[in-house]
């Protein structure tokens, strides 16, 4: 047999060992669902109505991916950045007042979706942007108010992949540079719908699409959708970029469309543009409803 000695020296190593694994860090624990509250705190899980986180970023990092936050009172929650896929739920007075950088910045992976609704994001003329997406596959963006920022309410420049997104039930305004970018960069590209969305009363453009920047591409559909008061133009379609208009308004801004050469912008024949300081610089091509 072995000798005592080394019998005790093995059941003291194996004791550590044990010791060890039961000291070591647990796994942090996450929830497909968290709360925020203008009462909450950020502690603990955020995983119960009646135990709510107070920020929106605290909530996320305790959020599982494809999980979802939801706001229970109007409050300003802070800015965030998110990583994966989630939704963010708020309701009528919740969002985001205020920050010196962006209110949301999204850098999620190629294949994260990210849903964001019923929001009010207030740059109030000192946050740089409302959303910010660097990446990620796909961002819905319904019933949001976004205003006050002094780049763009809301710019999507991915920089590689296929990013598609929807902005629906949307108001966009009041912000001193643009409405909404969509300026894919790199190897990014870029293909999405506006429905119902208002980018009314901007310092810049109330639309910009370029694709420039990139040797991807990018294409934007339009459906009842308006751009009116901006500073500069209604929409702007830049180098290797396609927009399909259909019951849009372009009025009372300096130019309505403006169209770069070598760039495809398809009318139905049933827009309102009229009433800009010039209605149409560069081809816009009319074609029949179907």
């Amino acid at each position: 047999g072995q000798p005592i000695m080394f019998k005790l020296m093995s059941s003291l190593a194996m004791a550590g060992a044990i010791l060890f694994l039961t000291c070591a860090a647990p796994a942090k624990a996450t929830s497909i669902t968290t709360f925020v509250s203008a009462k909450g705190t950020d502690s603990g899980t955020c995983a119960f109505p009646a135990t709510p986180c107070r920020t929106f970023q605290f909530a996320i990092n305790q959020t599982s991916a494809f999980g979802a936050v939801k706001v229970q009172d109007p409050a300003g929650y802070g800015p965030m950045t998110i990583t994966k896929s989630i939704s963010i739920t708020g309701i009528e007075g919740a969002g985001i007042n205020g920050s010196t950088g962006n209110a949301i910045t999204i850098n999620a992976g190629p294949n994260d979706v990210v849903n964001l609704s019923h929001l009010i994001l207030d740059g109030t003329m000192t946050a740089n942007n409302g959303i910010l997406l660097n990446s990620g596959g796909s961002l819905t963006i319904t019933h949001c108010t976004i205003r006050n920022f002094v780049q763009r309410g809301i710019v999507l420049q991915p920089t590689a992949g296929k990013t598609t997104f929807l902005i629906a039930d949307a108001f966009v305004l009041d912000n001193p540079g643009d409405g909404i970018g969509v300026i894919p960069q790199g190897v990014g590209l870029v293909q999405g719908t506006l429905d119902h969305v208002s980018m009314n009363k901007n310092g810049g453009d109330g639309l910009v699409i370029d694709g420039g920047f990139t040797s991807g591409s990018v294409g934007v559909r339009s459906v009842e959708r308006m751009a009116n008061d901006n500073g500069i133009a209604g929409f702007v379609v830049g180098a290797r970029a396609a927009l399909w208009l259909a019951h849009s308004a372009a009025t009372g801004n300096n130019t309505g469309v403006s169209i770069a050469l070598f760039t495809q912008v398809i009318s139905f024949g049933d827009n309102h543009i009229r009433g800009n300081n010039s209605d149409v610089s560069g081809t816009l091509t009319n074609v029949g409803t179907q």
